[in-house]
This record gives structure tokens, sequence and C-alpha cells, in this order.
């Protein structure tokens, strides 16, 4: 029987990744920075960043003032940002004696037969980076939950505020996702115990991300696209029929209520005729109420968006249902994210790039699994250990809490769905992938079992 070392899997894994990293290197240096309509906005904050009316987030402006003030092609730096920030969380979330283990490279090689991780290097966008921020989110997460020496109270407090700083300062909204998954770990605390050793951590993180998000509402409102977002759900779902037969039903057709609705109904309307449901394109004098562009519209545009799903108990659960048909129907529960090509990418990674990840991974399993047979020794031959257990509850919420968050960007989508769902599907892969690389931590070591003779 041909006996097949047991490094070659290593060095094959090891000389993939190499291979996928310089090519993509490669691809980045001979292409220019693509110009996207969202670019020129981020390149005009970068210009004046210390003006206190920009709309633009601060992060991805500064990014760009520093690469054009030293002269350093955009891509480039993002790139090794990404590929940065993917080996620190190999080396703060796993094991770090290993750096180079198998599945260390494997889920190296994953993320890099995705194209929508890596062609965005190529545009002026925030998914530029995107990533790399998320990525640092579960490093501070990892870093406060399982550090290798106790936390203080500062480094506590420390790692809370770096985790809500890098939720606010690129994308506002992924504060919501924080908020979130601080609200479960403080709630899981309480109820399970092989999480109460971690209630202090915990306590700190919500209180911090908490205020911070109080404290941070405005900024959060005054630098994202809600208005534009519900004025895309709008013109992209079935309300204006809806509309149309409530206005038809209303007693009184002279209220104030009923002429607004008439109103939002030629907007939406227009909207779609003649600008493809995209009110960031229609000019203001276009609109009568759905006004994107001009921020003395946002409290008209909320009332729309108000009367069109939360007047009824019937409309919210058409919302929910419309949420998940998204994700399920439009994103095929966020892989079609993953696909997208903005920048350059490769040929023959173009719609085919998550497949090909799917079924490296796949093969890569059933591999393991052969071999785990051929050794004689079963999948899970100990119980689950403390540790496991904390670690499994810690995945189970980042992964919980990414879905309903994906959920809800999937209703804020409009027709840029697929780029506005990334986000959760990111931290839906950093999830996975923590859980992977500390699987070791499930099983219970042998002296854990036996019994105690004290």
């Amino acid at each position: 029987m041909l006996h097949i070392p047991s490094r070659t899997p290593k060095v094959f894994f090891l000389i993939l990744a190499i291979f996928l990293s310089i090519s993509w290197l490669v691809l980045l240096i001979i292409n220019p920075v693509i110009i996207a309509p969202d670019s020129y906005g981020y390149m005009e904050t970068a210009k004046h960043l210390s003006d206190p009316s920009s709309s633009r987030p601060i992060l991805f402006p500064l990014l760009i003032l520093i690469t054009n003030t030293l002269h350093l092609k955009l891509s480039i730096v993002c790139y090794f940002i990404q590929m940065a920030s993917l080996v620190c969380f190999f080396w703060f979330c796993g094991p770090r004696k290993n750096l180079l283990s198998l599945a260390n490279l494997g889920i190296l090689i994953v993320f890099l037969l995705m194209p929508a991780t890596w062609s965005y290097f190529g545009i002026c966008l925030t998914e530029s980076i995107i990533f790399a921020v998320e990525i640092w989110i579960v490093i501070f997460l990892s870093l406060l939950f399982f550090p290798a020496r106790q936390n203080s109270l500062v480094s506590m407090v420390l790692y809370s505020l770096a985790i809500a700083l890098l939720a606010i300062t690129l994308k506002p909204w992924i504060m919501i996702y924080v908020v979130g998954c601080s609200v479960l770990f403080t709630v899981i605390t309480l109820f399970i115990k092989a999480f109460r050793a971690v209630r202090k951590p915990a306590l700190v993180l919500f209180i911090v991300t908490i205020g911070a998000f109080a404290f941070s509402y405005r900024y959060n409102i005054d630098h994202s696209s809600s208005s534009a977002n519900i004025v895309y759900l709008l013109a992209n779902s079935d309300r204006v029929d809806d509309l149309k037969a409530r206005l038809h039903e209303a007693k009184d057709t002279t209220t104030e209520e009923a002429r607004f609705i008439s109103l939002v109904i030629d907007d939406i309307q227009v909207l779609q005729t003649k600008y493809n449901a995209d009110p960031l394109t229609a000019p203001m004098e276009d609109q009568k109420v759905l006004k994107v562009n001009d921020k003395a519209y946002a409290d008209t545009i909320n009332k729309a968006f108000k009367i069109a799903y939360f007047q009824r108990s019937k409309d919210v659960i058409n919302l929910m249902n419309l949420s998940v048909s998204r994700y399920i129907n439009d994103t095929q529960l966020g892989l079609t994210c993953l696909d997208i090509c903005y920048g350059p990418a490769f040929k023959i990674l173009r719609k085919n790039g998550v497949y090909f990840a799917l079924a490296f991974f796949g093969l890569t399993l059933i591999v393991w699994v052969i071999g785990k047979r051929r050794k004689g020794t079963p999948l899970f031959k100990r119980p689950v250990s403390i540790a496991g257990k904390q670690l499994l509850i810690f995945v189970v919420i980042l992964l919980f809490t990414s879905f309903f968050f994906a959920l809800f960007l999937s209703i804020s989508g409009g027709i840029e769905l697929r780029r506005t769902v990334l986000p959760a599907v990111l931290f839906q892969l950093a999830a996975i992938s923590y859980l992977i690389i500390n699987r070791h931590k499930l099983m219970a070591a042998k002296e854990d079992n036996k019994p105690n003779n004290a």
C-alpha cells in the first residue's frame, strides 16, 4: 500500500496558498484602481477630512488620504491590510505555535478563492477593507472572552471600545451586529452555566457598546444612507399595489394621510418607470416626498416607511417575509454575495469562486474523515470540554447574530442587495473559521475524565 508522508498535505496547501496569494498580488499590481460612482464621494471626503459636515464615516477616507499623501496604490495597500489581518486572526485566535497549520492554510485558501473578498481592492469603496475590520472585531472579541492571561478591567474596557470604534468608523450600522452580540452574550451568561465564567467581560462589553451606540446614534444616522435604503426598498418591492388598495379603501381620500400616500405612490412609480427604481439617480425636482438627496426630507421618508410597513400587523409580517425571501432567493443564503466582482478578478473564479471554495472545503473534510477512520479512531472520542462548550456558545452567538444581521440588511439592499448583505456573510465566515482553528478545544482531555481520588 502506498504510504503518503504526513507532511505532504501541508506542503500542498502551503504551495496552493502561496500561488493564490501571489496571483492576486500580481493581478492588483497590473490593474489600476477603478473609480465607481460611490468612489467619488469617498475621494471628496478624503480631500476635506476635517469638514464636520461630511456625511462619510472617517475610516476609509482617512486611508485614501494616507495612500494619496504617500503616493501608494490603494489596491495594494488594502490587499496587504487584508492579508495581514488574516494572519493576525490565525495568530491571536488560534494556537500560536502552529501558525502554518493545515486548518489555517485551508481557511486562507478558501478565502482566496472567493472573488468578492478581493476584487474590491481595485475600487474605491469601503468593501476594500471591510473584511479586515470585521476580522479585527472578532479578534478583539476573542481576546476579551478567551484571553491568554486574565484581563484587567481596563483591558476589557479598551477591547470593548476598540470593537465599538471599528463598528462605527467604517459602516455605522455594523454597530447593530455588535450590540446584538453584546446583548446575547450578557443574557447567555445568566442562564448557561458553562458561560458564567465570562460574565464580567460580557457585562463590560454590553455597557460599553450600549453606551457607544447611544452616544454615537446621531453620528450613525448622519453617516448612513438610511433614507436612500428606505426608498430603495419601497421602489423594489410590491408596496405600490398595496398602497393603492389602501387608498381605494380609505373612507376619506381628502385626509392628510391619504394625500401623502398618493404622493408616495406617484414618487415610486416615477422611480420604477424612469430611473430603474434607483432613487439616487432621480433629480429632486422629479420627486415630491421621497427626496433622498435632501436631508430635510428624512422625516418624510421615515413617515412613508412607517405607513408602508408598520401601520398594520400584517405589514410587519410581510416585511419579515420579504427579508427572509431576499436572503434565501436573491442571495442564495449569502453565497452570491461572495461572488461579486467589482475590480480585477480571475476569469476562472468569476461566478465559480464560491463553488471552488466549497468543493475544496468538502474534499478536505472528506480526506480528514477518511484519515481518522484509517487510523481506527472515532471522530469524537471524548466528551466536549468546558472550554469547548464556551467556544461553541461563542461561535453560535456570532452566527445567530450574523444571520439576523443578514435579514436586517436584506430589506435595506435595494438594487445593491448582494453588496449590502456581504458584511453579514463575512461575519458568518469569520465565526466558522474561528471554530475550525480552535476545534482542539472541543474535546476534554483524558485527565478530565479520570475519577477524583481526593
